[in-house]
């Protein structure tokens, strides 16, 4: 077969097909990306993105396929029971930070759904943030759009400092609570807070924390002073799990009610973070369990990010 032939072979792939060959020239013959490229008639440097993306999304797993086995079946499990568009359990690991590595995981899956110059809107908490971390080049080259779902710009500052200084970011410029009812109305009535939180409704994804009741000092709405250790636990006495963008859970789903607290925060609506079509859940720990079952059955994320542990204490709240 000659050049021409191998270059109209290469052209008909799929670009899934082209990476399953590319990746297994790479990992299971040992051929180098140059060989590779010589092979296939196709730059070096594609060979390169392909490998890449593929690790990023999941499609090539190398030497750790076997500790993902039983993470395997536990997405199939809570993928069926929720009708999840998306979902990432990564296998346990001790003396780790759960956080960073969830931030990790939840990176390589916005990698495999965002396009270049796509809107991403974002929550607030130590996942989300280490999850901007680790997106920050993917980012960065894609040109991808950010913006705030929440005012607050503390919160954010850890994940966004972070980021090239070229990258587009909308941030909602109110606190995360207003000192009154009447005091976050005000904010809210304002153009440049209400056209921010109008146009991340038209974000092409977002990406939340899950917060929990059970937390104690670490949880960010405590860190930040949305509220405080006492008020959490007479939050939790009425009946609240979890919280996503600081509206809190009951167990069944739907939000605590007769709450002014939600009156006096400047944060999008829960019904209008569910416009959004994907939108991304990321949590992990004994502590979230309830909290992540809230959030799956108010249905205001679609897609999720744990770790082993979490998912099987979930499902066998199922059972």
């Amino acid at each position: 077969m000659n050049d021409i032939d191998l270059e109209i072979q290469a052209q008909a792939m799929s670009e899934e097909e082209l990476l399953a060959r590319i990746a297994w020239f790479y990992y299971h013959d040992n051929l180098t990306q140059n060989d590779i490229g010589e092979r296939l008639n196709i730059p070096r440097l594609k060979v390169s993105r392909l490998l890449e993306k593929g690790r990023q999304m999941g499609i090539i797993k190398v030497e750790i396929h076997s500790a993902f086995t039983g993470c395997f079946e536990l997405e199939e499990a809570l993928q069926h029971h929720f009708q999840l568009k998306h979902i990432r359990v990564l296998p346990a690991l001790e003396s780790h930070d759960v956080n960073e590595r969830l931030g990790n995981g939840a990176a390589q899956l916005l990698a495999s759904l965002l396009k270049p110059q796509q809107l991403l809107a974002i929550g607030f908490g130590e996942t989300i943030m280490q999850t901007i971390k680790f997106s920050n080049e993917f980012i960065t080259n894609n040109n991808i759009k950010l913006i705030t779902l929440s005012g607050g710009v503390g919160p954010y500052m850890k994940g966004i400092g972070q980021l090239d200084g070229s990258c587009s970011v909308s941030m909602i410029p109110a606190p995360l609570r207003a000192s009154s009812v009447e005091a976050a109305k005000l904010f809210k009535r304002e153009s440049c807070v209400k056209d921010i939180m109008l146009a991340a409704t038209g974000a092409d994804v977002a990406i939340v924390g899950i917060g929990a009741t059970l937390q104690k000092g670490q949880a960010t709405l405590l860190r930040t002073g949305y509220i405080s250790e006492q008020k959490q636990q007479e939050i939790r006495q009425q009946g609240a799990v979890g919280d996503i963008l600081g509206y809190f859970m009951q167990k069944d789903g739907t939000l605590l009610p007769n709450m002014p607290l939600h009156d006096e925060l400047i944060s999008l609506p829960l019904s209008d973070l569910t416009k959004i079509p994907n939108v991304i859940g990321v949590a992990g720990g004994e502590d979230k369990v309830e909290a992540i079952l809230s959030a799956l059955q108010g249905k205001y994320i679609n897609s999720l990010v744990t770790e082993e542990r979490t998912a099987r204490l979930m499902l066998a709240q199922l059972v």
